[in-house]
């Protein structure tokens, strides 16, 4: 009986053995798929911001790959809030100011820390970047978030692409 069930642990494992081989990886692999390269942003946020419900500052985003502008990427969306959570701005289409360069307007009434992100995607390439910017003065909670005491209102509103 023993030698019954140690013949068929070995053949087992003989068994598994052989199947395993037939799944290694082959040198040239890599080559099969394909590869884009990766995306990458440079924002464009004013130096001075200042709260105010009535004028519209200018946000902008220069998208490249291959170390060349995207000029005609298939999306590029901008997503901005507060950090305390009292103002959204939810993920919207930008402009196409120039080509690679896409930009937003909008009016920020309230002092504090904000984010700002771009979801942006070009030739199977996706890139969420995220910055942050002040308006105005800072309150006692906004420079909790910054010393990484106290937890910012979360980012994207939910839509995926």
């Amino acid at each position: 009986m023993r030698k019954s069930i140690q013949g068929l642990l070995v053949s087992g494992l003989i068994v598994t053995s052989t199947g395993l081989a037939g799944c290694t990886v082959t040198s040239d692999a890599a080559e099969h798929y394909a590869v884009s390269a990766p995306l990458s942003v440079k924002f464009e946020i004013p130096k001075v911001l200042k709260a105010d419900s009535e004028k519209q500052y200018r946000f902008g985003a220069t998208l490249w790959q291959d170390q060349k502008e995207v000029k005609r990427a298939d999306y590029v969306h901008f997503e901005i809030w507060k950090a305390d959570g009292t103002l959204r701005y939810s993920m919207e289409p930008a402009d196409e100011t120039k080509p690679g360069m896409y930009s937003i307007k909008k009016t920020l009434p309230k002092t504090g820390l904000y984010y700002i992100k771009v979801h942006a995607s070009s030739n199977g390439a996706m890139i969420m970047p995220t910055r942050q910017f002040i308006v105005g003065e800072l309150s006692a909670n906004d420079l909790k978030i910054l010393q990484g005491g106290a937890k910012p209102a979360g980012g994207s509103s939910g839509h995926h692409h």
